[in-house]
């Protein structure tokens, strides 16, 4: 009578057993080396076979990534695709430069007292 697959569809691909929470600033290139990582594969493998890419894919995460590897990036861990976008460079570089003015607000001082942690983040510095 009726066709199952005309009324299933397509099943949702299902979450991974590991999958680690981002960790607050990570970029998205991290996170998916980190995921391989746990998994114990290399990266090249992992974006094969786990996210349907190559790892040359990987480099456009940084600015711009693919919206395939981000649904699938989202379907095996949980997280938004949403989430997952906004840990592109530049918003981390953004989120990045928001947390060090609330630390600066709150202790001025810090900047002297850390100086030497910044050596050759003048630029950065100065931006914030």
């Amino acid at each position: 009578m009726f066709d199952e697959v005309e009324l299933m569809g397509d099943l949702p691909r299902p979450r991974w057993p590991l999958h680690p929470q981002p960790r607050p600033l990570e970029r998205l290139d991290t996170y998916v080396r980190r995921l391989a990582d746990t998994y114990g594969m290399g990266v090249a493998t992992f974006c094969r076979y786990g996210l349907g890419c190559n790892v040359g894919d990987l480099d456009r995460c940084a600015d711009d990534p693919p919206q395939a590897l981000l649904e699938r990036l989202s379907s095996g861990t949980g997280q938004s695709i949403r989430r997952l976008r906004n840990m592109t460079d530049a918003r981390c570089h953004a989120r990045t430069k928001v947390a060090a003015r609330w630390v600066i607000r709150c202790d001025p001082e810090i900047v002297h007292k850390m100086r030497f942690r910044f050596s050759g983040h003048g630029g950065f510095v100065d931006s914030i």
